[in-house]
């Protein structure tokens, strides 16, 4: 049934603009990111952004792990918006609810209703990746 497609009409898939596979990644990472899943998110980004998410990692108590047990529902993300920067720079705006939010080391994390943040993509070698030049940082947020 494919071939007849192709041989009728040319059947192509759409492909997809660089920004929109850019926004997609982004919101893949965010949503591994703010699940607390680094090793998923870790395959969505630059090796430079490694330490960066071993920080994070290592900065979660076991408070934290108990009040994200806690939870009937894990974080859930939406990419908002995107600016493309350069030829291989996309930023994307993506809007996180229902996450862990840390406000500085050592400290127990509290639940967020609702914050934005931007993202920095690159492409390298054709595909997209998240570059972190520190931890992601609120746009706009509301506490529970």
């Amino acid at each position: 049934m494919a071939f007849l497609c192709l041989a009728l009409s040319g059947c192509q898939e759409a492909e997809t603009s660089p920004e929109e596979r850019a926004t997609a990644l982004a919101a893949d990472f965010a949503d591994a990111y703010f699940n607390y899943d680094f090793k998923k998110a870790r395959r969505m980004a630059t090796p430079e952004s490694e330490k960066w998410l071993r920080f994070a990692a290592s900065n979660v108590t076991q408070e934290d792990v108990d009040l994200l047990n806690a939870q009937e529902e894990d974080a859930t993300v939406l990419a908002e918006a995107y600016e493309r920067t350069s030829d291989s720079t996309v930023v994307v705006t993506v809007s996180v609810r229902n996450f862990l939010s840390k406000d500085s080391l050592g400290s127990v994390g509290t639940m967020t209703d609702e914050a934005e943040f931007r993202l920095t993509t690159v492409q390298r070698g054709g595909d997209f990746l998240v570059r972190m030049e520190g931890l992601p940082r609120s746009e706009r947020q509301s506490r529970d």
